[in-house]
Order: structure tokens, then C-alpha cells, then sequence
């Protein structure tokens, strides 16, 4: 009787002296992440309706339609000097157009200005390795570019000044961020982006790439920058048509999928490299309707914010010049077939020695967003100790991993047995094929991470209009609501289907999920296609099937049971068109959401096709002739581009052939490269460009 007193002592004590831990990392709460509402103008990027990119172009004499008055320019460069001195999520952001604001006005700045943005740099803090509570997000692949290069150039800049920070000097910051640039454009040269094809988050890439273009003095990493330009730029050729870029992404929202009038956050960079000089032809389309030529015009004359500006401005000055190459594929009229191998999963890094805590290390996984996979889990949750991350609101969650009483838990193992929600975090390995006309482009992520949570991942996608895309998910949660999270009703997925695409057809298969796993609230007992039926000229919905034409663009969607339109949702509506800008032409006001209800497993083919090759009714005719066959997990359909076969499991076969699931890094007319491949040359059959990165050779042929 002793001895179950004491084991029921022991247990006790265990229990108590735990319960005592968790109150106290409950009562450590999260570092702030944004202003309060009611402080947001404090850190407002405008004054008096005068914006930060207004700002730098009064200064550099360059637009005087905007004057700002020395109060005004004053009390702006506060508002972004409080924020960063707040440590607010996304400071990053907003130090770039800072610093540009000191290098290239610094001559009509007053002193006070000049010490405001010299004291804001010195005092901030660039990676998570030095001290400080916080909330900003360090990691991602374009935050960690962002906080290199502010790093880097201030510490070029104030060579001998001390950073309070962490008390090292300028020199010492530029040799530190120098490892992190280094390691941060080999992994992007080595294994492409893990951001891959995103049309949000290559802003937030080219805007520190291009502030260390033009300041940086190291002209051997200045020039490797310049290749690694090159490559952001290819993938975005490849990808776009008619200066259109909505693409398949690991990471976009909403408005990024819905249409490029929407969420294409680098149209302003795309227009000074191609688009002006492509739009020519674009608009000589007959089929064009006089609506789509004005949507068309708007997104020309868009202007770039302060983030997008920074690499505008370098275009202008010639500091970085796009390859004819690069340009003669984004413009090209001619239909080609592209596959790309993008990202890095946690089976490469573990392959790559890329799991630890070294800077290339770090950077590699938590670029990925890859936490908790059974691979890294164990380095997710020392470096975050190590590092004394844990009142960082993103990542404030993990501390309870490393309670004492699961000190016992092998934390790897249990995230291998288990496949929890956030494991789909991990932005893992895109294998892109793309198909492009002259008119639409259709890509698919192949089979990526099948079953899968997803979080902000988009699998296939088609590019048909100025302000039309075409896609499908499974809704994260109970399919009512959450139509701005991430991942949630629009963004990302409940679960990834999988996925295939030959030439112009994709074949997606989504298995409904049965029960919820750890980490989710809800499951949708539904799959979705985004079909705003009033944004087509032609429009045609008939049970499980859909015809549909987009000016010149034909679409059939063919689904394995009934198809039927929400209501119209307001707050559905907001959840994919975010703005409140868009002209009225250009809302959402009638039916959009077109959705499947129950059953296993949902089926969707997609044919596209245009009028280069068909007319509509002729198309229609001919897809109703198709051999289509639904059989449980398993699709048959039988076009014009051959007899496709895919299953859930991963079978995929054309005209009984089993296709290839996993590309190399570049694979099509226009390049042939391996993953880590040393070189890389493109052609697009009238220019060459030749890019060696660890010579920082840069051959325009």
C-alpha cells in the first residue's frame, strides 16, 4: 500500500508541477505583432493622402504632383521609423524604401531626416539570433532576402557605427548577412524558389534583390544577384502570357488566384519589362471585348508601391537590364509545354545535409515553412530554444512541446506516425508542367503532396482573362465561413488532390476526408471551382458539366456529380476579391461559387482550348463526342491531346504510357537544366543567355 502512496505521490507531483508550467507559459504572452487599431496612424504609409513611394518620387525630383512640405516629410519618415523601432511584423517591408529614401535623396534630406532613417537602422533587429522579443516573421523565404540585404547594406553603410541591437559593428553585420545572401541565392539557384511562381510573394523578392543591385560594392555578389534576377524572371515567362501571371504557387491568397486585374502584385515590374512592348499585339485581338481592353489598360497603368518601386527604379536607371532571351519567351506567341522542378521538400534536405542549425541550414527549412515533418522537427524545436523564440506569435505554440513531462517524447517519431494539419505548412517541391497558347496558360503542380493539409498551396490553375482565372479546392474547415484565412475557404486546402495535366486537359481528384486530423477544427464535406459565370461572354451550366468562353478562350469543366452555385456571399465575395478599389465593372455581384456536395471522392476535368484552333460550338461538339468514365477514385478521358488515365493512388497514364511526376530544374524548348545543375543556358531561338552562378558568369548571347 506504501508503494501505490508513493507512485500516486509521484504522479501527483508530476501533474501539479506540470499544471504549474503551463499557466506560466500561458501567462507569457505573445510579443505584439501589429499596431492596435487605434494606433495604425501612427505607422500609416501615407500623410495627408501623400504616400511613401509619393515621398521618394518628390524627393528624387522625379514627380512633383504630390509636394511635400518639410513637416510632411518629416512626420512620414517617423510613421515608417516607429514601426520598425516597434518591431512590427513586416518592418522588413517598409526598410527598404527607407534606406533607397537615404541613398538616393540623402542630398535634399535635412539632418534631422538623415539621423531619423541612420538611428532607425542602427537600433533595428535583422535575424533571430539576436536579442529581443517580437512578433516578425524572419523566415520565409522572402522575409529572410529582406532582412539580409537591410542588414548587409546598413552595415556597409555605418561601417565603424556599433548596432545597439547586438552591439556588433557595421562590418561584423555585413559579414554576418553576407552568409545569409550567399546561402540564400545558392539554394535559389540550386533548387528555384521555395515561393515558387507566387504572384504575391516575388514583390517582396525583387525589392531587396534590387536595393542590393544598386548599393551593394561587392561586384561578384552583385552580380550573382543579377542571375538570380534572371531565374525569378524566366519562371515568371514561362508562366505568364499576355502579361498575365497567375500561376499554380505554394503560397498565394485569394486574390493572387482569382485573376491578374486581382492579385498580381508584380504587374508594375512586369510592365516595364515586357509589357508595354507586347501590349500591341495583345490588343489587336479581335475576340477582345472593349471591357477587357479596359481591364487591360488598368492594369498598364498601374503604379508600383514603395516595395515594387525599388526594383522599377533600377530597370529605369539601367542598372539591371532583362535579357532579350527572357523577354522573347514572355512575349513569344508561339504554344510550348514547360516542366520546372521548384522547392526543396523535407526528403531533399535531409538528402542535402540541409537539416541543423547553421545559417544555410535554418534558412533552407524555415524558408520552406517546414516545422514540424518528422525531418525537422527536432531542429524546429532546439533552434527555436536555442534562440528564445517562443514569444514570437507565430511560433509561441511550439513551447509546449518542450514542456518537462514530454521531455521523454521523440518528437520525430510521433510526427511521422501522426500526419497532423501542419505539416502542410511545408511549401515542399512543385513539380510544374505548364501549357501555353497565345491566349491561356494551364499549369498543374503534379501530384503534390496528395492528401495533404494545405496551407496557402495552389495546385493547378488556368489564366484565361484579365480578371478571370479558373481553379478548385477543397475548403479548409466546415465549408461555411473562413473565407479569408489561410488556409480556408479560398485559400490553400482542406486536403490536396491530386493532380495531373496533359497539354491543355487537367484531371484533379480530391478524396473528401472521413475524420479530422490533429490540428483541425472542421471538415468540408465539399470541393469548389471558382466560376464567376457573369465574368464570361458564353456560359453554359448543365448538372456536372460546364462550357464557358472568355473571349477567345474556350473551357470545359467536367465534374464526376451534380454541380450548383452558393448564393451570392458578400463575405465569400471579399474572400477572393479583397480590394475595395476595383472599379464596378470589375466586382463580383452574382453567383461565382460553384460547388459538389458529398460523396468519396470528387473528380474535375478541364479542357481548355481557343479560337486559333476551333470555334466555340465546334468545341463543344467535340468534347461532348469524349470518352469520359468516373470509376470511384479513378478517371478515363479520351481528347484530342491523347487518352489520359489518373487515379488518387498516383497512377498517371497517356495513351497507356506512364507519365513522368517529377521534373528536373528546367525542362522545355527553351532550357534543359538538372536540379543543382553548375549552368544554366536559355534560348529562345533568336537570343542566348548564359548564367554560371558560382563564377558569377552572366553571357547575354
Amino acid at each position: 500500500m506504501t508503494i501505490l502512496y508513493i507512485i500516486l505521490g509521484i504522479l501527483g507531483a508530476v501533474v501539479f508541477l506540470t499544471v504549474i508550467e503551463i499557466a506560466y507559459l500561458f501567462a507569457q504572452t505573445p510579443a505584439q505583432e501589429l499596431p492596435e487599431d487605434q494606433e495604425k496612424d501612427l505607422y500609416s504609409t501615407s500623410v495627408n493622402g501623400k504616400s511613401f513611394e509619393d515621398l521618394y518620387l518628390f524627393l528624387a525630383g522625379e514627380e512633383t504632383k504630390n509636394i511635400f512640405t518639410d513637416e510632411e516629410i518629416y512626420e512620414l519618415l517617423e510613421h515608417q521609423s516607429r514601426y520598425m523601432g516597434r518591431r512590427f511584423d513586416c518592418s522588413d517591408f517598409r526598410a527598404q524604401m527607407l534606406f533607397k529614401i537615404y541613398k538616393d535623396c540623402g542630398n535634399v534630406l535635412n539632418e534631422k531626416c538623415k539621423e531619423l532613417i541612420k538611428n532607425t537602422f542602427l537600433n533595428f533587429k535583422y535575424f533571430m539570433d539576436e536579442p529581443g522579443d517580437d512578433s516578425m516573421c524572419y523566415w520565409s523565404e522572402n522575409h529572410q532576402i529582406l532582412f539580409a540585404v537591410s542588414e548587409y547594406l546598413a552595415g556597409q553603410e555605418w561601417p565603424d557605427a556599433v548596432f545597439s541591437n547586438n552591439k556588433m559593428t557595421g562590418k561584423e553585420h555585413v559579414a554576418k548577412a553576407k552568409v545569409r545572401i550567399d546561402a540564400w541565392m545558392e539554394q535559389r539557384f540550386n533548387f528555384g524558389f521555395a515561393e515558387y511562381l507566387s504572384n504575391n510573394y516575388l514583390a517582396e523578392d525583387i525589392a531587396p534583390m534590387a536595393n542590393f543591385i544598386a548599393y551593394a560594392k561587392d561586384e561578384k555578389s552583385v552580380e550573382q544577384m543579377k542571375i538570380i534576377m534572371d531565374v525569378l524572371w524566366f519562371d515568371v515567362a514561362l508562366n505568364s502570357v499576355n502579361n498575365r501571371f497567375v500561376a499554380v504557387s505554394s503560397r498565394m491568397y485569394g486574390n493572387n488566384k482569382t485573376g491578374n486585374f486581382y492579385g498580381n502584385s508584380i504587374q508594375c515590374a512586369m510592365n516595364v519589362l515586357w509589357g508595354a512592348e507586347g501590349i500591341t499585339d495583345v490588343l489587336a485581338d479581335p475576340h477582345l471585348s472593349v471591357k477587357e481592353k479596359d481591364e487591360i489598360a488598368a492594369s498598364l497603368a498601374k503604379k508600383p508601391n514603395h516595395i515594387v518601386l525599388c526594383f522599377t527604379d533600377i530597370v529605369k536607371k539601367g542598372l539591371y537590364v532583362l535579357p532579350e532571351a527572357i523577354k522573347d519567351i514572355a512575349l513569344s506567341k508561339e504554344t510550348f509545354v514547360s516542366k520546372m522542378g521548384c522547392g526543396i521538400s523535407p526528403e531533399d534536405m535531409k538528402e542535402e545535409g540541409l537539416i541543423g542549425c547553421q545559417p544555410h541550414q535554418i534558412m533552407a527549412q524555415f524558408g520552406a515553412e517546414t516545422f514540424t515533418n518528422h525531418q525537422v522537427i527536432e531542429n524546429t524545436l532546439k533552434y527555436l530554444k536555442d534562440n528564445m523564440m517562443y514569444r514570437n506569435s507565430f511560433l509561441g505554440y511550439f513551447k509546449f512541446l518542450n514542456l518537462t513531462i514530454f521531455k521523454v517524447v521523440r518528437w520525430g517519431k510521433f510526427a511521422e506516425k501522426h500526419n497532423i494539419m501542419p505539416h502542410g505548412i511545408a511549401t515542399g517541391r512543385g513539380n510544374v508542367y505548364t501549357y501555353r497558347t497565345a491566349r491561356y496558360c494551364l499549369s498543374t503542380s503534379v501530384c503534390k503532396d496528395v492528401d495533404m493539409c494545405g496551407a496557402q498551396d495552389h495546385e493547378w490553375s488556368a489564366n484565361i482573362g484579365e480578371t478571370l482565372a479558373l481553379f478548385t479546392t477543397h475548403p479548409a474547415g466546415n465549408g461555411n465561413g473562413r473565407y479569408g484565412s489561410s488556409p480556408g475557404y479560398w485559400i490553400g486546402n482542406g486536403r490536396r488532390p491530386m493532380s495531373v495535366q496533359h497539354e491543355n486537359v487537367n484531371i484533379t481528384i480530391y478524396k473528401l476526408p472521413d475524420k479530422k486530423r490533429l490540428g483541425e477544427t472542421a471538415i468540408a464535406n465539399m470541393t469548389h471551382a471558382y466560376l464567376p459565370k457573369d465574368f464570361y461572354d458564353e456560359f453554359e451550366l448543365a448538372e456536372s458539366r460546364v462550357f464557358a468562353r472568355k473571349n477567345g478562350v474556350f473551357v470545359a469543366l467536367i465534374a464526376n456529380g451534380k454541380l450548383e452555385y452558393k448564393p451570392f456571399d458578400t463575405a465569400s465575395a471579399k474572400g477572393v476579391h479583397k480590394s475595395k478599389n476595383f472599379p464596378d465593372r470589375c466586382k463580383l455581384k452574382s453567383e461565382f461559387d460553384l460547388c459538389r456536395f458529398g460523396g468519396d471522392y470528387h473528380a474535375y476535368i478541364t479542357e481548355l482550348s481557343d479560337a486559333d484552333s476551333e470555334t466555340f460550338e465546334q468545341f463543344k461538339e467535340r468534347i461532348c463526342k469524349n470518352t469520359v468514365q468516373f470509376n470511384g477514385n479513378k478517371v478515363y478521358y479520351n481528347t484530342l491531346a491523347g487518352e489520359i488515365v489518373a487515379s488518387y493512388d498516383g497512377e498517371y497514364t497517356v495513351n497507356d504510357s506512364p507519365v513522368e511526376k517529377v521534373f528536373d530544374r528546367y525542362d522545355s524548348k527553351f532550357c534543359k537544366a538538372k536540379r543543382k545543375s553548375p549552368t544554366v543556358l536559355i534560348d529562345s531561338g533568336e537570343n542566348k543567355l548564359y548564367l554560371d552562378f558560382m563564377k558569377a558568369q552572366r553571357e547575354v548571347m
